[in-house]
Parts: structure tokens; C-alpha cells; sequence
């Protein structure tokens, strides 16, 4: 657990900084940001999701952190999971959780709650 909050603590000022900028970030691209292996990312969004935005009543932010081949994000994304959604109702949820990251304009107030830096 340990490592999961210190790789969402070196996570979250990137994630922040696509999010201000209406861009989704790769697994590939935020790992090599933190130094972490792609799949390990997994705890760590999750950790973002669950601890950090839904704790605060604040949009997914994890949610912007996609597959660099379909451009979405992994089937577990939502905390109830996906797996009774057809493919048009995920992609349609993605979408309206993705806006509600990018519509969101209190980003920094959130890393500086937390003591990160923003990028």
C-alpha cells in the first residue's frame, strides 16, 4: 500500500496537468513519468479513484488514463465494474466521466490539499 500512495502522489501532478489541458495521458506514458511498470498502475489509479476523487466528491481522474491502442481505459474502471455494460454504454460512460475530468476547474486546489506540485 505503500508504494501505491507514493506512486499516486507522483502520478497525480501529471495526471492533473493532462486533465488541465484536455488530454488523456497513455499507461505507457504516465509509467515512464513515475518510473513504474505500466500494469502496476493499476493499484495505484485505483487508489486515485477510490481514495483521493471519490473521498472528495471529486470527478474520476484516473479516468483520463487510458490504452494507447483503443484510446480507453481498462474494463475495471468503474468501481462496480463494467462487465453488464454493452460496448457503446462503456464507451458512452468513458466519455461522460472524461468530460466531467476536463470540465472540472479545481485541479490545483486538489494538489495543493495535498502538498504535490503542480507540473
Amino acid at each position: 500500500m505503500k508504494k501505491c500512495i507514493e506512486n499516486a502522489n507522483l502520478a497525480l501532478p501529471y495526471i492533473v496537468h493532462s486533465a488541465k489541458m484536455k488530454e488523456t495521458l497513455t499507461y505507457k506514458e504516465l509509467a515512464e513519468k513515475i518510473h513504474s511498470h505500466p500494469r502496476a498502475l493499476s493499484y495505484t489509479l485505483g487508489y486515485i479513484r477510490d481514495e483521493i476523487c471519490r473521498k472528495r466528491g471529486l470527478p474520476m481522474l484516473s479516468v483520463i488514463v487510458v490504452n494507447k491502442e483503443t484510446r480507453l481505459l481498462g474494463r475495471d474502471f468503474l468501481p462496480e465494474g463494467t462487465e453488464s455494460m454493452s460496448k457503446e454504454e462503456y464507451i458512452n460512460k468513458f466519455i461522460e466521466l472524461r468530460d466531467e475530468v476536463f470540465k472540472y476547474s479545481k485541479w490545483d486546489e486538489l494538489l495543493k490539499e495535498l502538498d504535490l506540485s503542480s507540473i
